[in-house]
């Protein structure tokens, strides 16, 4: 029979059995032995929970002694013990490691088991799916091994055992220079159903929840990884993350912010049972961070007393603005730090002329301080007197709107020469008023206002400023 088709029908065939197989977690007894004399022995368990086709494979290995009188044929300090290739039964040294091409492989079973000291895993080829009878001990922790390797097992008893393989002379190949032999045996085993996980943090309905904020349950003393499930619904019928992972603390990699009510439970896996989940806690994602309007990113010539200006946030009470002289806002280089504004504007005391800044705002509500928006950087021109005419406008002028035609921001450019009252407004083609913008006193400087159209359907409009003796209209096209 064609080897490739054998090896299709023994890795079903090992699935089959896997399908039916007890939950009940076999146990190993691994005696190292140096020159016919015995090191000592340990025990080992597999999780065929986790790892069904990895776990039926060793132990129909074992099965027929294929793992006796094999060797421990690489040894590295602080990383891992590697044996279980038939080479190192009576071939060269030169060929221990490489394994037997007519060998069965096993496809990967990547879990949430972190490959922590005493784990064991299946050694591969750059194929993920080329594991066969090959396996390490993990003598530290290796967690930049996890999801990249499958975690099978761990040792019960007798690491100091390992400990004293690891650290045997060794060649520059990091085989040990005296042959140390495995023979395995089969021990008993256990059908342990781990404990129910409480959960910890955030407590249950917390508000202004962020990505990389920490999910955390009690950990649970025989559990190997646990099972995590996140959704927007109390039924859980569709899951926003579910996915194993190793430790009873989980970052949260993203949300969908907006005040989006989340739950979430978890479940604790030994490698053969799982726990009930734990009851179900629920949180609040945090508002949505601002999108900064005006300075723009990288602008120049920015008035040294420029209104700061971004997009309003739904659910935000206030907002927190920094103006720095540097992108990480070391608190030495913060200019200003302003966490008492109502609006979604700022303009501060005069800015150092002819430098860069850097500006930041964060949205904020009553019970927390929501995300923070991306920086900008802009550049002050240089001026001689900070009450130089050549910072103020000259003339009033209300400028085409960017971008036009638009979908549904723009803004809107204003000069104003002297201080008064300002009024900008939009009507549609047929002269009604659909927004005013604007309609207050405002000192002399250039502006910009942000006009959303969200609610209004395509089409040409017009936006009308009026202060004192001075009107203009320009007209927009909004395409949606």
């Amino acid at each position: 029979m064609n080897n490739n088709i054998s090896k299709v029908i023994f890795i079903f065939i090992l699935f089959l059995t896997s399908l039916f197989a007890q939950k009940s977690k076999p146990q190993y007894i691994i005696r190292a032995e140096r020159a016919d004399s015995i090191i000592g022995e340990f025990t080992i368990e597999l999780f065929p929970l986790i790892a069904p086709l990895h776990s039926e494979y060793f132990d129909s290995l074992v099965n027929i002694n294929f793992y006796d009188s094999t060797a421990f044929h690489r040894v590295v300090p602080d990383f891992v013990v590697q044996g279980g290739d038939p080479n190192s039964k009576d071939k060269p040294r030169d060929t221990w490691g490489e394994g037997d091409s007519s060998q069965a492989t096993i496809n990967a079973e990547f879990s949430g088991v972190s490959h922590t000291r005493g784990i064991i895993g299946a050694a591969r080829d750059v194929d993920i799916n080329s594991a066969s009878s090959q396996f390490y001990i993990n003598v530290a922790d290796n967690t930049s091994l996890d999801w990249n390797y499958t975690a099978f097992g761990q040792v019960l008893e007798g690491m100091d055992i390992v400990d004293f393989i690891v650290n045997v002379p060794r060649d520059e190949n990091d085989n040990p220079i005296e042959k140390i032999e495995m023979f395995i045996t089969k021990g008993g085993e256990t059908n342990s159903v781990p404990l129910t996980p409480v959960i910890n943090l955030p407590k249950n309905e917390k508000v202004g929840v962020l990505a990389l904020d920490t999910l955390s349950w009690t950990k649970i003393e025989d559990a190997v990884q646990y099972h995590l499930e996140i959704s927007k619904d109390e039924n859980f019928d569709s899951l926003f993350y579910n996915k194993p992972v190793g430790y009873n603390v989980f970052r949260l990699p993203n949300l969908d912010l907006g005040n989006i009510k989340y739950f979430w439970r978890v479940k604790a896996d030994n490698g053969g049972n799982l726990s009930e989940f734990s009851e179900v806690s629920t949180f609040y994602s945090s508002i949505e961070a601002p999108i900064l309007l005006y300075p723009e990113m990288n602008q120049d010539s920015v008035s040294i007393q420029p209104t700061f200006s971004w997009l309003p946030v739904e659910g935000a009470s206030g907002y927190r603005i920094q103006i720095s002289r540097s992108p990480q806002f070391q608190p030495q280089y913060i200019l200003f730090d302003v966490d008492t504004l109502t609006k979604n504007e700022f303009t501060p005391d005069p800015l150092e002329p002819a430098r860069s800044h850097y500006w930041r705002v964060f949205s904020l509500t009553e019970q927390y301080q929501g995300p923070v928006s991306e920086f900008r950087r802009f550049v002050t021109p240089a001026v001689t007197n900070v009450n130089s005419a050549s910072i103020i406008p000259t003339k009033y002028e209300l400028k085409q709107n960017y971008p036009n035609p638009f979908n549904p921001n723009t803004l809107i450019s204003f000069d104003l020469p002297q201080k008064g009252n300002v009024r900008i407004e939009v009507f549609d083609i047929l002269g009604k008023s659909v927004s005013i913008l604007l309609d207050e006193i405002r000192n002399a400087g250039t502006y910009k206002v942000n006009f959303n159209a969200g609610n209004l359907s395509s089409g040409i409009y017009y936006c009308k400023l009026t202060s004192d003796k001075f009107s203009k209209t320009i007209k927009m096209l909004l395409i949606k």
